[in-house]
This record gives C-alpha cells, structure tokens and sequence, in this order.
C-alpha cells in the first residue's frame, strides 16, 4: 500500500541521514469495500511552509542558501541510490532557523525507487520536475547556480539540455493538463450548467448564469446599448460585470461543424483560463455553453478599460515626449515578455489590448483570445513580425513615424527578432503595407 511504501522509504532515508519527518506508525488492513485501507502517521514538523512560500519570503542571501542546500539534499537523494519520483517544491518543506541554518525535511515518499544508482535519465528528470515546480520563481542565474550546485553528483557534460529537454516536456505536459481543468470538475470550474452541456466557475451561480443567457437574448431582442458587437460570426453583449460571446455559424457547413465539433469554439474560453494560469492579464472566463445549436462563452468584462487605441491617441496627443513614451516603452516590454514566454495572438489589434493602470505604469490586459498559441520557447520571428504590423496598422497615426521606431527599437532590444535589424523591420513595413491602418476610427 502507499502508507507500507511511504514507512520504507522514511525508514531507509532516516537511516541513510537524510532529513524526513520522523516516522512513527503505519497500519494496513484488507477491507470489503476496497483492496486496502491503510494510513501513515510521521512527527509534525513544527513551523514548517513549503519551500516556495520559503523561497518568496527569504531575502537575497537567504534565497541563495536555500537553493544551494536544496540543490545539495537531491543530490544527496540520488547518490544514495533513491529516485522521489514526484520530487517538486511541494514535497520539500522548510522550517526557517537563524540565517543559514533553515532546516529542509523531504515528504510525501510513497512513488520512490531505491537501488544502488540512479541513472542519468533518472536524475535528468528528477531535476527537471524540481526546476519546473520553481520556473516561474527562478530567475536564469539561480536556475544556473541550482544545477552547478547539484553537478557535484557527477552529472555529465551535456547535463544542461538534457534536463532542458525533460523541462520542455513537462512544460507542455502542464500546459495541455492546466488548459483542460476549465472544462471539468475542479475547485475552480464545474460541469453543472442546467440545460447546458459545458462548463461554468463555480464562483458564478446557476442563477446568475441563467439570468446572464435571459438578458443576452433580450439585449438582442430589443437591439439595446448593451449589444456590442453584431458581426457575421459572433454577437456579443455586456451586462456589467460579464460578457455573453455567442458564436454564429454564417452557412451550413459552419452550422454543421459547430453540431459534430462544438469543442473548437471553447478555444477562447480554454485560452483565458490558460492566460490566467501564466499570469497574463486577461478577461477571466466565467463559462462555456453547447446547447440547441448555440454556443455561448461568458467573460469578465473588462470594457471599463481604456482601450489601447484610445490610450495611444490621449497620451501621444497631449504628451508625446512624456506619457506618450512611456508608454510606448512599457508596451514594447509587455510585448517582448508576452513573446520570450511562448504566448502568441494572433489578433494582435489595440481593440484587442485594455490599459489599466497599475501602481508601476500602464498594465495590459489581453482580450479575444480565440486565436492564441502557446509554445515551448519564444515566439517565432515570423509570427513577432505579424503581431508587430497588426499593431502598427491599428494603433492611430497621432503615433508619429519617429516614435513608432522608438517602439521598436525598444522591443527589439528587450527581445531580438534577429540577427539583422534593419532587414526585420524592411520585413515589418512589407507587412504593413499590405494592411489597411487606421487613421482615426479603430479597427474592429
């Protein structure tokens, strides 16, 4: 059972010196309703929090000692001959003592191998899923240093990209698995939606839902303020705090794909809720419904922001060289981060972009993320090139030639598109000259 494989593992570790809660009991037995009852009692480690909230609340010297000592305990682990094969920062806890002296206890042992060695491929993965469970806490010094401190367990030469590689995989493992949860039962999102087949937040009521679907077919009823939009393909209104997207399908074979695939309109719905989980702003998704032909998403509505477009046209109007550079220069940054962490969309339009304004500058906030990708590494130059020209063409010509190369220019060293400047940005005008720019009225 897990409880007898968890009072191995603990007893080996104790024995071999390295830190696990001390374990106390464990007990099994056969039951009538399951094949084995069992449970696993260790001493409670008091003051103990795991070794990310650890992490988050250290100062820089503190920071780099607990990394050095975690990096020591898995190689310790593997030397030893003992594979933790769910080894994550989750399973790691920290009781914090005087600076330099914090004490780090391994857990939850139950999915382990013990042998004389454990091999490359093993350690590889091992220390990848303990990079992965910190990549958004590591900056790419510590993710060094980590691994020169673990190499002293005689990790091979080309070490690095084999644990890059078994990360990558995990990534895109996480991503696939993160993007689903809001189609299914999780503490988050549930299936329950009435009539409907789909899924909702749970933050959001039936009732509530309900009451949204009822004033979104008035609202077009009645052709009131709150339709926003009345295209060949979508309708949408907004109700205040939501929006109702309901997809339409403009001929027969379209009606005929949405009736065997319904699942391909929740792209923009899965999307948002990925957005979330890396922590890109966006409208939060509140539910995705398939019934009697129709398809309907919901989102938080966020139309109380400024648009990008409009923000571009008060800041460079009033203060070109002040707030309307700065600007510029904190667009250019978000662009570049969107771009080096893998996130493309493929929509790029200043519609398509709300400002808010938060405590360090503007903070942008994406929205139709029908079209967006995501990928392993950067964002492709190709693709960059297209998200450079759709906003080029839709931000208004109050953005002078001048301060659009500044944008540029700024991108560019936040995030290369290449190794020849002046050739990429010949291959952004060829784009743009292709597209219809505004001039005063925004693109939609």
């Amino acid at each position: 059972s897990r409880a007898r494989r968890e009072w191995e593992a603990a007893r080996a570790l104790e024995g071999a010196r390295l830190p696990v809660p001390e374990p106390l009991a464990y007990g099994e037995r056969e039951a009538a309703d399951a094949p084995w009852e069992g449970f696993y009692a260790a001493r409670f480690v008091e003051g103990a929090q795991g070794f990310r909230a650890a992490l988050a609340g250290a100062d820089p010297a503190r920071r780099a000692t607990l990394l050095e000592r975690s990096a020591a305990l898995v190689g310790a682990l593997h030397a030893a001959g003992f594979d933790h094969r769910d080894l994550h920062a989750g399973n790691v806890l920290v009781a914090l003592g005087p600076a330099g002296a914090d004490d780090l206890w391994i857990t939850d042992l139950h999915r382990h191998r013990r042998g004389r060695r454990v091999g490359a491929r093993a350690r590889a993965q091992a220390v990848a899923r303990w990079l992965h469970s910190l990549a958004r806490e590591l900056a790419p010094p510590e993710r060094a240093a980590w691994l020169a401190a673990y190499g002293g367990a005689g990790a091979p030469a080309r070490w690095g990209a084999r644990v890059a590689r078994a990360e990558a995989r995990l990534e895109r493992r996480w991503r696939r698995s993160r993007a689903r949860r809001c189609l299914g039962e999780s503490s988050r999102y549930t299936r329950a939606v009435g009539p409907w087949r789909g899924a909702r937040a749970r933050a959001l009521s039936p009732a509530r839902l309900a009451a949204l679907v009822q004033a979104h077919d008035e609202a077009l009823a009645r052709h009131d303020a709150r339709v926003r939009k009345r295209g060949r393909k979508s309708l949408v209104t907004a109700h205040g705090d939501a929006v109702v997207k309901e997809t339409i399908a403009p001929d027969r074979r379209s009606a005929l794909r949405t009736r065997l695939w319904p699942g391909r309109h929740a792209a923009g719905y899965r999307h948002a809720h990925l957005l979330g989980v890396l922590e890109v702003p966006t409208a939060r998704p509140l539910a995705f419904l398939v019934g009697g032909g129709r398809v309907l998403t919901l989102y938080e509505d966020l139309s109380a922001l400024e648009r990008l477009d409009a923000r571009v046209r008060t800041a460079f109007a009033q203060d070109p060289r002040g707030a309307g550079r700065r600007l510029a220069r904190a667009l250019a940054a978000w662009l570049a981060d969107l771009h080096a962490r893998g996130v493309y969309h493929g929509d790029l339009k200043a519609v398509n972009v709300r400002v808010a304004q938060g405590p360090g500058g503007p903070r942008f906030c994406l929205i139709d993320t029908d079209r967006c990708r995501f990928f392993d590494g950067p964002v492709a130059v190709r693709r960059r090139l297209k998200n450079l020209a759709q906003l080029a063409a839709s931000l208004p010509v109050v953005a002078s030639r001048t301060e659009r190369l500044r944008f540029y220019r700024a991108y560019a060293r936040a995030a290369p598109p290449g190794p020849d400047e002046r050739r990429v940005a010949r291959r952004v005008a060829a784009l743009l000259a292709r597209k219809v720019v505004v001039v005063d009225d925004p693109i939609e």
